[in-house]
């Protein structure tokens, strides 16, 4: 049996939870099952396409009102799959031939253009696998994420599931988890002063961790040089993943005085949990991935900004009282002076942490996903449609040396053909008047 799980490398939210379940597969250690992560920019070879989504990805995380603006004109999913068609036009065979060679049981796609995909090939019946759609905005029911045609859609909290059959999908299709998370995130019991003496830090000052990602794009520069304008006693990590030009920054800064600020500069890093849990406090993106990653090790978290997809998740925040917004340096220092003075605020806060009773919705998934698995796999790969009448086309051409053998395959082709035809209405007699 096998399971693929498609993404695409533009960001961390859709790869993150594939990688997820990946991993949780890897441990359950299932012996008749295969499962990939699948990067479809690259296996279809969309370089194109995938520059595109890149590039405006990038201008996205400079300007926010660019998605802003996409997010709220776009919650129309028949103007988003008519763009999908029309980009995909090129594609759509490779992802057809990809699906007839690999042959998976399952496919669960994490972005919606390759959910508008599998619709149009099961639309042709050129999808033999089941289809699964996962939503990676866990309190979001924009309709670009989801699908009626395919056989479900995965949700990460009750307001999701609510919303999106308001709009229309059927309640059969729609199945709620908890949220995934990667198994490597499970929460660190060791305590903070020995994670901090094992990664190379100060044991005793009150720590802050910036951290803006995988790719680094924040305000990190500017939230330090309000805590070092302020001259707090405070030790700041920041991890500058793959942004190398903010790294080299502030390692040069390092190296000058900054009064009682202790500063760690590091780059892109693999044990990102062990600096969470290390930390008092995480300041970063209200990225779903970011947010449950630092809750998950019981750190309130200081969300610097929000996009639109991810409003939804930074107003959960703040209403269970697990977070903060603070959207200037100036709002940030003025809250760090309040924890700083007041460290029972940061104990309130970890209390509403341990209330939502989080856990990473892995393992559930993962065994849905693998019984899903075992019931299609069951099931003859019968051809159909089109297929089938290539096939019954094929035969009457291997078996047309003999009249016996030749009728019987006309009279196949024909009786497919004829379930293929939509059922005539009898006709009205017209009434005498």
């Amino acid at each position: 049996m096998k399971i693929d799980l498609y993404a695409i490398d533009i960001g961390g939210g859709h790869l993150a939870p594939a990688n997820a379940i990946k991993r949780q597969f890897d441990l359950l250690h299932y012996p008749d099952l295969e499962v990939r992560v699948v990067n479809l920019g690259r296996a279809l070879r969309m370089r194109f396409l995938s520059l595109v989504y890149k590039a405006y990805w990038n201008l996205c995380l400079r300007y926010p009102p660019l998605i802003n603006a996409f997010y709220h004109g776009a919650d129309n999913p028949f103007l988003m799959k008519v763009l999908d068609r029309v980009f995909g036009a090129a594609y759509l065979p490779r992802f057809a031939a990809y699906l007839q060679r690999e042959r998976p049981d399952v496919v669960v796609s994490t972005y919606f253009t390759f959910t508008h995909y599998l619709e149009t090939l099961k639309h042709v019946d050129q999808l033999h696998a089941a289809a699964v759609v996962l939503n990676p905005e866990p309190f979001d029911a924009h309709s670009v994420w989801f699908s009626s045609g395919l056989d479900m859609n995965m949700v990460f909290s009750e307001r999701s599931r609510r919303e999106i059959v308001r709009k229309g999908l059927s309640a059969r299709r729609v199945k709620l988890f908890p949220f995934p998370l990667n198994p490597e995130f499970r929460r660190r019991t060791t305590s903070p002063a020995i994670l901090r003496r094992r990664l190379g830090l100060a044991e005793k000052p009150f720590t802050v961790l910036l951290f803006f990602g995988a790719e680094g794009q924040g305000p990190a520069k500017k939230y330090l040089a309000g805590i070092v304008e302020r001259g707090l006693d405070v030790q700041v990590v920041v991890i500058c993943g793959r942004n190398d030009r903010l790294r080299a920054d502030l390692e040069d800064e390092a190296r000058h005085p900054r009064g009682s600020v202790r500063l760690a500069v590091r780059g892109f890093v693999t044990n990102v949990p062990d600096y969470i849990a290390a930390a008092d406090l995480v300041v970063g993106k209200s990225g779903p991935n970011q947010v449950f990653e630092t809750l998950l090790q019981l750190r309130p978290i200081v969300i610097s900004s929000f996009l639109a997809n991810e409003q939804r998740t930074s107003d959960w925040v703040i209403s269970n009282g697990v977070g903060w917004l603070c959207r200037t340096p100036h709002q940030f220092v003025g809250l760090l002076v309040r924890l700083l003075a007041d460290r029972g605020i940061l104990r309130e806060y970890r209390a509403n942490i341990r209330r939502l009773g989080l856990r990473s919705g892995a393992v559930e998934i993962c065994g849905y996903l693998y019984d899903l698995a075992r019931k299609h796999a069951g099931r003859p790969r019968r051809p159909r449609g089109l297929e089938r009448l290539r096939l019954a086309a094929r035969e009457l051409g291997r078996t047309s040396r003999t009249r016996t053998a030749a009728r019987r395959a006309v009279r196949k082709a024909a009786r497919i053909v004829r379930r293929a035809r939509p059922a005539r209405r009898p006709k009205r007699r017209p009434t005498g008047s």
